[in-house]
């Protein structure tokens, strides 16, 4: 959890959590039987947007305020039940979920103030703090996620059509609303998986913070400008992300699957689903059938406004792995793994600082984990691939403690987070001697696809570095740090 918060409204307080990462934003309060009052949660965007909240997973009424970047109350949704959207009308940057009746008396224009809490000031954690999912738990999760498509449309997704078809059959694509014993498990349909992977290479010469961030710049543009890259992103672009649902119920009918479209992206690649293929069968959300929207249009007239609160919608669509398809090869863009030795005294310092922010490290074996994931950052952990090289494993801890201070310490936008995190990583390498341009700059350039993005964040990775250089060398704070 990024932390606890104190949530002041005119007289009212709350104790809460604070979410911020991709999975305690999908989690939220999910699963959880009750909660003791004057608790809650609070959710940061990271950045001002129209946020939409689900109530699927929910087993108990919420009240739920938007709140603007300047903790300007926006909106409040009091009594929201379990299994509905709640859509903002206004940009906010946060949402405060309470138990039921707790916000009356709270409206727009009300101003609220939080007081972010430290590991030393946080309170007893509540009672209904989510527990972490186990592989087996999550293994069976993708059963329930299988078992809720078939009860939506009375079919088994393991029998999806052939590719002739290329989608699911007039049924399938039949849009129904998912049913109050599911509603505990249609979030993860909707919830990213989050992906922290990376890696190093050594060099000698110290650098000011600045000139580090011009070199950076320049090998990231570089990789940019060139053809095969800007074919890679192209052809990138045309696959969606999938929800966490949706990649269990892939990997339940198909294992072995790589990348994942359409009948009609991959023909648009150039390549064709091979005769007698089965599709994968996931859940899309949709829109209500007709006779529900029309029933619904005419609720909101009789009380004279539209509705933002509405039940979810799914239906059965068909997608296919690219071992399915024949055709035009994928264009491919390799971020290379770092290897040699590392500095020890460096790896050590860095080991040290995070545990003296409270974080475990951990180079445990995990050999059920994706190879390509070299290292992994959750609230006050860090798991470090052993098998990697020392240079690749002191890479990716600095990385992953780049992720640490940008998110946990200077909340910094998640849009971003990687973009910075390997910035960082490059930068504080950079100071101390330790060269990881080798790894840094095509990450970099995969995540800022758009040039404009690492320059729109070098600030936050000018001030993530300082930091952590200052944290590691107490001297180092005197770098020159202009602009």
């Amino acid at each position: 959890m990024a932390g606890q918060a104190i949530i002041t409204i005119k007289d009212k307080q709350w104790t809460v959590d604070v979410a911020s990462t991709y999975s305690e934003l999908t989690q939220g309060l999910g699963g959880l039987p009750e909660m003791t009052p004057m608790t809650g949660m609070l959710f940061d965007l990271g950045f001002e947007q129209t946020i939409e909240v689900t109530t699927v997973p929910m087993l108990f009424p919420l009240d739920i305020a938007f709140l603007t970047e300047d903790f300007s109350v926006t909106e409040v949704y009091p009594g929201v039940e379990p299994g509905y959207l709640v859509t903002s009308q206004a940009p906010a940057r946060y949402f405060l979920e309470v138990n039921a009746g707790e916000l009356e008396g709270i409206g727009p224009g009300d101003a609220a103030a939080a007081e972010w809490l430290t590991q030393e000031e946080t309170p007893v954690v509540p009672d209904w703090v989510p527990a972490l999912f186990s592989l087996a738990a999550f293994t069976a999760l993708g059963v329930l996620v299988v078992d809720l498509s078939r009860d939506i449309f009375g079919k088994s997704t393991a029998e999806p059509e052939t590719a002739s078809f290329c989608v699911a059959d007039t049924r399938a694509e039949e849009c129904e609303i998912v049913r109050p014993r599911h509603y505990d498990l249609v979030s993860w349909v909707g919830a990213p998986l989050s992906d922290y992977s990376f890696a190093i290479e050594p060099e000698v010469k110290e650098r000011k913070i600045d000139e580090v961030l011009k070199r950076l710049k320049e090998g990231v543009d570089e990789i940019q400008e060139s053809d095969n890259f800007r074919e890679f992103l192209l052809t990138m672009s045309k696959f969606h992300d999938y929800s966490i649902g949706n990649l269990i119920l892939i990997t339940m009918q198909r294992p072995d699957a790589t990348r994942v479209a359409g009948y009609n992206t991959w023909r648009d690649l150039g390549r064709w689903v091979k005769k007698g293929e089965k599709g994968i069968a996931i859940l899309a959300p949709c829109l209500p059938p007709k006779s529900a929207r029309v029933k619904e249009m005419e609720e909101d007239e009789e009380e004279d406004k539209v509705t933002e609160i509405r039940p979810l919608y799914f239906k059965v669509v068909h997608v296919f792995d690219v071992s399915q398809t024949d055709g035009k090869p994928l264009p491919e863009f390799e971020v290379p793994t770092l290897t040699g030795e590392a500095d020890e005294t460096l790896l050590s310092s860095v080991i040290r600082l995070a545990e003296a922010q409270g974080i475990d490290v951990s180079l445990e074996s995990r050999p059920y984990q994706d190879p390509a994931v070299k290292g992994m950052y959750s609230g006050k952990s860090i798991w470090i691939r052993p098998e990697e090289s020392r240079a690749q494993q002191l890479k990716t801890l600095l990385h992953e403690m780049a992720h640490y201070y940008s998110e946990g310490v200077f909340r910094m936008s998640r849009r971003s987070a990687e973009t910075i995190a390997e910035s960082v990583a490059f930068t504080v390498g950079a100071h101390f001697g330790f060269d990881t341009g080798t790894r840094s700059f095509p990450y970099v350039a995969l995540w800022a696809e758009d040039k404009k993005v690492l320059e729109q964040n070098l600030a936050d990775i000018r001030k993530v570095s300082t930091r952590i250089i200052g944290a590691l060398k107490p001297e180092a704070t005197k770098v020159a740090v202009t602009g």
